[in-house]
C-alpha cells in the first residue's frame, strides 16, 4: 500500500465497507452543516458533485436548498483533464457519472466549491481518484472561491502523498462540521 494506487484501492474498499445507514446519516448531517454555513455566509452559488459509488451524498442539500444555484462538473477532456460546469438537468456521462447535460462554464461560477476525494490530510491535500480533474481545476480557480474537501470524518488522515501537481483545499466538510485547514 505504499503506492497511490494501493492507497486509492484501500480507501475505496474502506469507504465501500461502511454500512449504508451510516453513509446516509453522515451525508444528511454533512448536508445540514453545509446549509447552515451557506446561510450564515450568504453563499448561494455552489459547485457540487453527484455521488459516485459509496461517496457521500449531497442530494439532500440540493433538495433542501432549491434557492441555491448548484453547478456540477462534466468531463470534457481526459487528456489533459478538464471539466466544464453547468446546472441540472443531469445525465449519465463518462464512467457513469451524473453530469450536466449542458455545461458551458470552464470555471464554476461559484462562491464555494465542494471537492470530492478518497482521503484528506491536515494540510488540505487530498487523495483523489487519480485522473487529475480537480487538481487541474484547483490550479486555475480564482482565490476568492472557497474550497472544501467533502467527505466523511473517517476519510481524514494525518498525511496523504503529495506530488507537485497536487493542490490543497482550504477546509474539510464532514458529518461533524467544517474544519479549516492549515498549511
Amino acid at each position: 500500500m505504499n503506492t497511490k494506487a494501493g492507497l486509492r484501492a484501500h480507501h475505496v474498499a474502506q469507504r465501500a465497507a461502511l454500512r449504508e445507514a451510516d453513509r446516509e446519516a453522515w451525508s444528511a448531517a454533512l448536508c445540514g452543516h453545509l446549509g447552515r454555513f451557506c446561510r450564515e455566509r450568504r453563499i448561494t452559488r455552489l459547485g457540487a458533485f453527484w455521488p459516485f459509488g459509496a461517496e457521500l451524498d449531497l442530494r439532500p442539500a440540493v433538495a433542501a436548498h432549491p434557492d441555491f444555484r448548484w453547478f456540477f462538473p462534466r468531463v470534457v477532456s481526459t487528456v489533459p483533464p478538464r471539466l466544464a460546469w453547468g446546472t441540472e438537468p443531469l445525465e449519465k456521462g463518462l464512467w457513469g457519472l451524473m453530469e450536466p447535460a449542458f455545461a458551458q462554464h470552464v470555471l464554476p461560477p461559484v462562491e464555494l466549491l465542494l471537492v470530492p476525494g478518497l482521503a484528506f490530510d491536515e494540510k488540505g491535500y487530498r487523495l483523489g481518484y487519480g485522473r487529475g480533474f480537480f487538481d487541474a481545476l484547483l490550479a486555475d480557480l480564482p482565490e476568492d472561491i472557497l474550497t472544501l474537501g467533502t467527505g466523511f470524518e473517517m476519510q481524514m488522515r494525518q498525511i496523504v502523498p503529495v506530488e507537485p501537481h497536487d493542490w490543497p483545499v482550504q477546509g474539510f466538510l464532514t458529518e461533524q462540521g467544517i474544519r479549516w485547514l492549515t498549511e
